[in-house]
């Protein structure tokens, strides 16, 4: 085939696989195969040069823009580029500068000398190659090509002085020797042994600095290198697919400052692999010097974890993170993370607060006094996931009383009333500050409705009141050690009361409620203890008293007795935590005087303000919860509380009024400084 005509730079041909003169620019490209050649080629902005194995291109001009993607087994490839000229020749590569996207593949048995990849440039290496400098977001392979989807690994390949500034080095298989990373988007990424093939090596000095990255995956070779890390970040990485195998890491030296070594679990990528497969990282060194921080990972139920061995020296100041979990390990069991052969190196738990959740209770980094370091548990401070649990059984009773006042003050508000059949409506805001001998604590704010429907009945000397009611109400809880509750709850109940005409009477309420409970718990760390489940609690109210009325005053003295409970359940929370919420209760008997005074206005309505102040002493003291098999706390709230409430009740017509109360109370672990209500009712 021949091919004649003239571009910008004059005449060009093509003929007898011989390409004389080409210009490739805007999407044109030219490619070289074996015994083919190609003289004088200037590859301009958008144009495209491929030289591959066999094929020969001398005279080459690259221009900013243009591409070159060539072969270290072409037979020969020379030019100039913006730094001046280069060559491939006889299998090697001097002073070959690549941008632009622009690509080197080194065959095995190959080399390349001093090669520049600059702004998106690629190289991958199945031979050696020396003094490679990777930056500008370039890309460079060691031990892997990949020529038109087909994939060759060789652990023959060798990188020896590498500089990896603002670029990617993924080394897959064979040696690195001496390699410098830094710039924050400077990257160098060992991947885990690829079948059939020997573990990738790191050799001599690896230095990772000014914000660069640094990973390992799986069993890598790093047993003759020696590693500087200076705020920088090595990451670690687990190889999960070998399951229930711990990923051994050795390395001759560790020095650090201000860096972090991060060791975590390969994230799953099939589904054969579960993310419960969690294998744990040993990094063994001889020496270690400077400061910084490892993340490590625990299970302590099963006495396992990440570690740091340091068989020689260590020096320095370390700090270690360990992850919160909700699960368990044996009581009084403690886990070595850290030992060394001697040394004044100095490790401290870095997590906030000097401590870290396992379980039910806190632990803390405990110095063996023998060049060792362990978790070891506090059982004098539970977790906040222990809090947690512990505020949400405690909310409930709290929830059955403020709906219960509602129907407590619609019966106070019929006392000495006449009326044939009423419907009302009663809006509760309520704010509760709750503690616990158990660790409960926590700030519950509800607010809710109850609509209730009811008839009097009257006899010679008396008169009776029957009545049906539901409600709903939701309540925001903020936990003192962090995160948040809710409790939706949906109520039904009965109530009736009977009234002598000499100012005896006596009350009775019954109900039911169903809650939904969702807990939004922090961990130590910051982490999300997530887990919701339903209950259900039903209670009863007695009340009896005398009304005395001298003329618009009257005055109330009562006594009554509240009982309730709810049905026990389990549930898990989402990091592991396990809760055996028994059957909460409240067994109350409560003493007091309300005193009203009526006003009748020259425009025909009505007002009742009214006081009322009352002493209630709480004998349940047995509202157990299990955590895990860590044994039970109790949510004791037993002893005495003072309760005192103010309010007015309005008729606006006659038949329809409304009332509006306000109260405070303290005592027995809780204090509600606020309480409110505010209602109508309609009567016919």
């Amino acid at each position: 085939m021949e091919v004649f005509g003239t571009n910008r730079l004059g005449q060009f041909e093509i003929k007898n696989g011989i390409a004389n003169n080409m210009l490739l620019e805007n999407g044109g490209s030219l490619r070289v195969e074996e015994n083919d050649f190609a003289y004088n080629t200037t590859v301009d902005s958008g144009g495209l040069l491929e030289v591959m194995d066999g094929g020969t291109a001398t005279g080459v001009d690259k221009k900013a823009g243009g591409k070159l993607i060539v072969s270290t087994n072409a037979l020969e490839v020379s030019g100039t580029n913006s730094k001046g000229q280069f060559s491939i020749k006889d299998g090697v590569s001097k002073n070959y500068e690549l941008d632009d996207g622009s690509g080197l593949i080194v065959m095995e048995d190959t080399q390349a000398i001093d090669t520049i990849l600059d702004e998106h440039a690629t190289m991958q290496s199945l031979g050696k190659d020396t003094g490679t400098r990777v930056q500008a977001n370039a890309v460079y392979d060691l031990g892997r090509s990949d020529q038109n989807g087909s994939i060759t690994y060789s652990s023959k390949a060798i990188s020896e002085n590498m500089v990896i500034n603002n670029g990617r080095a993924n080394v897959w298989a064979g040696t690195m020797v001496n390699v410098s990373v830094r710039g924050n988007d400077g990257i160098l990424e060992v991947m885990k042994p690829q079948i059939n093939y020997a573990p990738a090596m790191l050799v001599g000095k690896v230095v990772v600095s000014e914000g660069a990255s640094f990973r390992t995956h799986g069993a890598v070779d790093t047993s003759k290198a020696d590693v500087s890390l200076e705020n920088s970040v090595w990451t670690i990485i687990a190889d999960i697919t070998t399951t229930n195998q711990n990923t051994l890491l050795n390395l001759a030296n560790l020095a650090m400052s201000d860096a972090n070594v991060i060791m975590m679990d390969e994230p799953v990528t099939c589904s054969s692999v579960t993310a419960s497969a969690e294998n744990f990282i040993t990094l063994t060194t001889n020496t270690l010097s400077g400061n910084g921080n490892f993340y490590m990972r625990t299970d302590m139920a099963n006495h396992q974890s990440d570690q740091l061995n340091v068989t020689g020296q260590a020096t320095g100041d370390f700090k270690i993170f360990v992850t919160d979990t909700g699960a368990s390990p044996a009581a009084g069991d403690s886990l070595t993370l850290v030992t060394t052969g001697g040394g004044d190196a100095a490790f401290t738990l870095g997590n906030a607060g000097g401590v870290v959740d396992i379980g039910t209770y806190e632990y803390t980094l405990l110095d063996n006094g023998n060049h060792s370091w362990s978790l070891a548990e506090n059982r004098a401070q539970i977790t906040p996931s222990t809090t947690d649990v512990l505020n949400m059984a405690a909310a409930q009773p709290l929830v059955f009383d403020a709906e219960l006042d509602t129907v407590r003050e619609r019966l106070g508000s019929v006392k000495g009333v006449s009326y044939d059949t009423a419907m009302w409506s009663s809006a509760i805001n309520t704010r509760n500050n709750v503690t616990t001998d158990a660790g409960a604590g926590f700030e519950q704010t509800l607010t809710g409705l109850t609509l209730g429907i009811d008839s009097r009945f009257s006899r010679e000397e008396s008169s009776t009141i029957r009545g049906l009611f539901f409600g709903y109400s939701h309540s925001d809880i903020g936990f003192d050690h962090g995160g948040k509750g809710n409790v939706d709850s949906y109520t039904l109940g009965a109530y009736a009361g009977w009234e002598h005409q000499n100012g005896a009477y006596v009350d009775g309420v019954v109900k039911v409620d169903r809650f939904a409970n969702t807990i939004h718990g922090k961990m130590s760390n910051g982490a999300t203890a997530f887990g919701d489940y339903n209950s259900n609690g039903a209670g009863a109210h007695v009340e009896s008293g005398f009304r005395w009325v001298d003329g618009l005053w009257s005055v109330r003295p009562y006594l009554a007795f509240t009982g309730f409970t709810t049905d026990g359940q389990d549930y898990t929370l989402s990091n592991g935590m396990r809760a055996d919420v028994g059957n909460t209760q409240i067994l109350r008997a409560e003493a007091g005087t309300a005193v009203s005074y009526h006003m009748d206005l020259q425009n025909g309505t009505t007002l009742e303000p009214w006081l009322k102040a009352a002493v209630r002493q709480e004998y349940a003291d047995s509202n157990q919860v299990k955590v895990n098999d860590d044994g039970k706390f109790n949510n004791d709230v037993a002893g005495t509380r003072g309760v005192y409430q103010a309010g007015i009740r309005s008729s606006f017509t006659p038949t329809l009024s409304g009332h509006l109360s306000v109260s405070y109370g303290n005592g027995a672990g809780v204090e509600s400084p606020w309480k409110t209500q505010a209602g109508v009712v309609w009567t016919f």
